[in-house]
């Protein structure tokens, strides 16, 4: 089976439009040569970002079904600090117990990791609320929205986190404006994370995108460290010899046992679908150049094994 260990639920209530009208650029990116900017951009808000609304998790255990994917994490990201709340839109209170409640609904398929940005009044106390009573068994932080891994505001979230033996999942890669590519994202930031927090598991998303051999170094030097490889379904597509090097150092290299499957679903379907990413990794023993080989065995442990594996050791709230 296979285990997506990145997802979200798209919710439009939840950001404001210029944080839509990033993905409606980026599918606009992909274009036919025939096709303008502009042209490209009102053809994805017209049919490609009603795509993505699913308030309940329907869309996501439909999309999972056509993939052959057991098991689904969704991780809430908060944005509002950057983008500002929607005028009329959800709380973030409100959107952590929307998402609880649409995991709850699919409680054999769909895992709830909270999202809250450290740097919110009262956030300490709305994370225990997300955890003690809504569920999440992690927790997903965004430092290019505007902070520090190592920020001191973020530190009382690892040692809630450690104590309760939940991970934390950060994006990291570079990003374009308003994100801010301050060092908000660089692995190299996590490091003093891990070394005072050596009970914590921290989760690296994307493979930390351009700065993947960055991470490759981190994980040498620190053990409670993993990733997972979504967003690479664009690279894979564009250059998959290239992909299978990059996958192939860092089982080499990172460490196989640490390294997971992931989508990024709904946000690049139009890309890639589930099911042809999944199909992607799933060849990887026949496909892949002779000089990247990977084995069943590794390619088994990528789509279900270390993430299931992971999510075992979770202790249930």
């Amino acid at each position: 089976m296979t285990i997506d260990m990145h997802t979200h639920l798209a919710v439009r209530e939840f950001y404001p439009e210029p944080f839509w009208d990033g993905y409606v650029r980026l599918n606009a990116s992909w274009r036919p040569a025939t096709t303008t900017l502009e042209e490209a951009m009102a053809e994805a808000r017209r049919n490609v970002l009603p795509t993505y609304w699913d308030s309940d998790g329907t869309g996501h255990i439909r999309r999972m079904d056509e993939a052959g994917i057991e098991k689904a994490v969704i991780l809430h990201m908060d944005q509002g600090l950057l983008f500002g709340e929607r005028d009329g839109g959800k709380t973030i209170e409100q959107q952590n117990k929307q998402v609880s409640e649409a995991a709850k609904k699919y409680p054999d398929r769909l895992i709830y990791f909270c999202g809250v940005d450290p740097r919110r009044e009262q956030a300490v106390e709305l994370l225990e609320r997300c955890v003690t009573e809504w569920g999440a068994r992690g927790i997903k932080m965004y430092p290019s929205t505007g902070f520090l891994p190592a920020d001191r505001e973020a530190y009382p979230f690892y040692e809630r986190a450690s104590a309760w033996k939940i991970p934390v999942y950060f994006h990291m890669g570079p990003q374009n404006s308003p994100y801010k590519n301050e060092g908000n994202t660089h692995p190299s930031v996590l490091l003093r994370v891990l070394v005072d927090f050596p009970d914590l598991t921290v989760i690296v998303a994307h493979m930390g995108l351009e700065f993947w051999r960055d991470l490759i170094a981190l994980g040498k030097v620190r053990e409670n460290v993993m990733c997972d490889f979504c967003a690479w379904q664009i690279i894979a597509r564009r250059d998959y010899s290239q992909f299978c090097y990059i996958l192939r150092r860092f089982l080499d290299e990172f460490g196989r046992e640490r390294v997971m499957f992931g989508t990024d679903a709904p946000l690049l379907e139009h890309s890639i679908s589930s099911k042809r990413w999944v199909e992607i990794v799933r060849n990887l023993p026949h496909q892949s150049p002779e000089r990247y080989r990977f084995t069943e065995e590794e390619v088994s442990a990528l789509l279900d094994g270390n993430a299931r594996r992971l999510l075992a050791s979770i202790p249930q709230k």
